[in-house]
Protein backbone atom coordinates (compact mmCIF):
# COMPACT_ATOMS: atom_id res chain seq x y z
CA UNK A 1 0.00 0.00 0.00
CA UNK A 2 1.40 3.39 -0.84
CA UNK A 3 1.60 5.84 1.88
CA UNK A 4 1.02 9.81 1.25
CA UNK A 5 1.35 12.38 3.49
CA UNK A 6 -1.00 15.07 3.14
CA UNK A 7 -1.25 18.51 4.45
CA UNK A 8 -4.86 20.09 5.74
CA UNK A 9 -4.23 23.55 6.19
CA UNK A 10 -7.54 24.90 8.16
CA UNK A 11 -8.73 28.22 6.90
CA UNK A 12 -11.70 31.07 6.85
CA UNK A 13 -13.15 32.24 3.84
CA UNK A 14 -14.25 35.58 5.32
CA UNK A 15 -17.21 37.77 3.36
CA UNK A 16 -17.54 41.22 5.54
CA UNK A 17 -20.92 41.39 4.09
CA UNK A 18 -22.48 39.15 1.88
CA UNK A 19 -26.34 37.54 2.76
CA UNK A 20 -26.22 38.85 6.46
CA UNK A 21 -25.13 42.67 7.61
CA UNK A 22 -21.96 43.90 8.53
CA UNK A 23 -22.52 43.77 12.26
CA UNK A 24 -23.85 40.44 12.18
CA UNK A 25 -20.91 39.17 10.62
CA UNK A 26 -18.65 40.73 12.68
CA UNK A 27 -20.11 38.75 15.72
CA UNK A 28 -19.47 35.35 13.92
CA UNK A 29 -16.14 36.90 13.15
CA UNK A 30 -15.57 37.76 16.89
CA UNK A 31 -16.68 34.02 17.64
CA UNK A 32 -14.81 32.23 15.22
CA UNK A 33 -11.43 34.18 16.46
CA UNK A 34 -12.64 33.34 20.26
CA UNK A 35 -12.35 29.91 18.89
CA UNK A 36 -9.53 30.25 17.15
CA UNK A 37 -7.48 31.48 19.82
CA UNK A 38 -8.49 28.89 22.21
CA UNK A 39 -8.18 26.28 19.98
CA UNK A 40 -4.45 27.50 19.47
CA UNK A 41 -4.09 28.00 23.20
CA UNK A 42 -4.78 24.73 24.00
CA UNK A 43 -3.25 22.37 20.77
CA UNK A 44 0.10 22.93 20.17
CA UNK A 45 -0.31 20.64 17.10
CA UNK A 46 -2.72 22.52 15.62
CA UNK A 47 -0.13 24.68 13.91
CA UNK A 48 -1.78 26.71 10.63
CA UNK A 49 -4.58 28.95 10.50
CA UNK A 50 -4.98 31.12 6.93
CA UNK A 51 -7.18 33.92 7.79
CA UNK A 52 -8.40 34.39 3.99
CA UNK A 53 -5.76 36.18 2.66
CA UNK A 54 -6.72 39.82 4.26
CA UNK A 55 -6.18 41.72 7.30
CA UNK A 56 -9.14 43.91 7.87
CA UNK A 57 -10.28 40.62 9.89
CA UNK A 58 -7.90 41.81 12.54
CA UNK A 59 -9.15 45.29 12.69
CA UNK A 60 -12.61 44.37 13.12
CA UNK A 61 -12.12 41.30 15.66
CA UNK A 62 -9.91 43.97 17.77
CA UNK A 63 -12.68 46.76 17.66
CA UNK A 64 -14.36 44.17 20.26
CA UNK A 65 -11.71 42.45 21.55
CA UNK A 66 -8.75 44.92 21.60
CA UNK A 67 -7.61 43.09 24.77
CA UNK A 68 -6.27 40.06 21.98
CA UNK A 69 -4.09 41.99 20.25
CA UNK A 70 -0.36 40.47 22.13
CA UNK A 71 -1.84 36.94 21.96
CA UNK A 72 -3.12 37.81 17.75
CA UNK A 73 0.33 39.72 17.09
CA UNK A 74 2.48 36.29 18.97
CA UNK A 75 0.51 33.76 16.67
CA UNK A 76 1.02 36.15 13.64
CA UNK A 77 4.60 36.39 14.29
CA UNK A 78 5.64 32.61 14.96
CA UNK A 79 3.57 31.99 11.55
CA UNK A 80 0.81 30.16 13.22
CA UNK A 81 -2.48 32.04 11.76
CA UNK A 82 -1.46 33.57 8.29
CA UNK A 83 -2.20 37.10 7.62
CA UNK A 84 -2.03 38.92 3.99
CA UNK A 85 -0.96 40.22 1.60
CA UNK A 86 -4.30 41.95 0.80
CA UNK A 87 -6.15 44.43 3.04
CA UNK A 88 -9.54 43.11 2.37
CA UNK A 89 -9.86 40.33 -0.98
CA UNK A 90 -10.83 42.55 -3.87
CA UNK A 91 -12.49 41.73 -7.25
CA UNK A 92 -10.64 42.44 -9.95
CA UNK A 93 -12.57 43.81 -12.49
CA UNK A 94 -14.30 45.89 -10.26
CA UNK A 95 -11.09 47.84 -9.19
CA UNK A 96 -8.80 49.83 -10.89
CA UNK A 97 -4.47 48.72 -10.79
CA UNK A 98 -4.09 51.64 -8.70
CA UNK A 99 -6.27 50.13 -5.61
CA UNK A 100 -4.83 46.45 -6.29
CA UNK A 101 -1.76 48.06 -5.41
CA UNK A 102 -2.80 50.13 -2.39
CA UNK A 103 -4.64 47.16 -1.13
CA UNK A 104 -1.71 45.42 -1.16
CA UNK A 105 0.35 48.34 0.67
CA UNK A 106 -2.00 48.39 3.40
CA UNK A 107 -2.53 44.74 3.83
CA UNK A 108 1.29 44.41 3.68
CA UNK A 109 1.62 47.41 6.21
CA UNK A 110 -1.28 45.64 8.55
CA UNK A 111 0.41 42.45 8.41
CA UNK A 112 3.97 43.41 8.97
CA UNK A 113 2.90 45.19 12.19
CA UNK A 114 1.35 42.09 13.43
CA UNK A 115 4.62 40.52 12.70
CA UNK A 116 4.73 38.43 9.14
CA UNK A 117 2.58 38.75 6.19
CA UNK A 118 1.55 35.50 4.08
CA UNK A 119 3.72 35.64 0.96
CA UNK A 120 0.82 34.14 -1.18
CA UNK A 121 -1.36 35.65 -3.67
CA UNK A 122 -4.59 34.38 -1.95
CA UNK A 123 -7.52 34.80 -4.22
CA UNK A 124 -10.05 31.91 -3.46
CA UNK A 125 -13.51 33.85 -4.87
CA UNK A 126 -12.69 35.93 -7.32
CA UNK A 127 -15.00 34.67 -10.69
CA UNK A 128 -12.11 36.36 -13.19
CA UNK A 129 -8.88 37.77 -13.16
CA UNK A 130 -7.19 40.44 -14.90
CA UNK A 131 -4.25 39.76 -16.77
CA UNK A 132 -2.04 41.98 -14.72
CA UNK A 133 -2.21 39.51 -11.83
CA UNK A 134 1.26 38.14 -12.16
CA UNK A 135 2.62 41.54 -12.62
CA UNK A 136 0.78 42.80 -9.75
CA UNK A 137 1.97 39.69 -6.96
CA UNK A 138 5.45 40.23 -8.24
CA UNK A 139 5.94 43.53 -7.57
CA UNK A 140 5.35 42.48 -4.43
CA UNK A 141 7.68 39.49 -4.07
CA UNK A 142 4.95 36.75 -4.47
CA UNK A 143 5.69 34.38 -6.17
CA UNK A 144 2.54 31.50 -5.96
CA UNK A 145 -0.85 32.05 -5.89
CA UNK A 146 -3.85 30.07 -4.63
CA UNK A 147 -7.05 30.41 -6.83
CA UNK A 148 -10.47 28.67 -7.09
CA UNK A 149 -12.90 30.73 -9.28
CA UNK A 150 -12.42 32.28 -13.06
CA UNK A 151 -9.66 29.94 -14.33
CA UNK A 152 -10.60 27.27 -17.08
CA UNK A 153 -9.39 24.08 -17.34
CA UNK A 154 -8.80 20.99 -15.00
CA UNK A 155 -5.23 21.03 -13.95
CA UNK A 156 -4.51 22.03 -10.20
CA UNK A 157 -1.46 23.74 -10.82
CA UNK A 158 -0.54 26.55 -13.79
CA UNK A 159 2.41 28.72 -14.36
CA UNK A 160 0.82 31.89 -14.53
CA UNK A 161 2.48 34.87 -16.87
CA UNK A 162 1.42 38.30 -17.35
CA UNK A 163 1.67 40.40 -20.22
CA UNK A 164 4.84 42.29 -19.24
CA UNK A 165 6.69 38.32 -18.57
CA UNK A 166 5.56 38.46 -14.56
CA UNK A 167 5.28 34.94 -13.87
CA UNK A 168 3.24 32.86 -10.84
CA UNK A 169 3.02 29.84 -9.91
CA UNK A 170 -0.84 29.19 -9.31
CA UNK A 171 -2.35 26.37 -7.11
CA UNK A 172 -6.09 25.90 -8.16
CA UNK A 173 -8.23 25.00 -5.48
CA UNK A 174 -10.27 22.19 -6.03
CA UNK A 175 -12.74 23.08 -8.96
CA UNK A 176 -15.92 21.22 -7.34
CA UNK A 177 -15.49 22.21 -3.83
CA UNK A 178 -13.22 25.09 -3.47
CA UNK A 179 -12.22 26.67 -0.28
CA UNK A 180 -14.36 23.71 1.32
CA UNK A 181 -12.44 21.10 -0.18
CA UNK A 182 -11.77 19.66 3.21
CA UNK A 183 -14.95 20.12 5.09
CA UNK A 184 -16.55 16.60 4.80
CA UNK A 185 -13.12 14.79 4.57
CA UNK A 186 -13.76 12.61 7.59
CA UNK A 187 -16.88 11.22 6.12
CA UNK A 188 -15.15 10.04 2.88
Amino acid sequence: MNKYIIHIVSHTHWDREWYLPYKTMRLRLVDMMDTLLGIMDSDSDYRYFTLDGQTVVLEDYLEIRPQMREKLRNYIKDGRILVGPWYTLPDEFLVSAEALIRNLLLGHRIASDFGRVMEIGYLPDMFGHISQLPQILCGFGISTAVLWRGISGKRAEYLLQGPDGSEVFLCRLEPERGYSNGHDILRQ
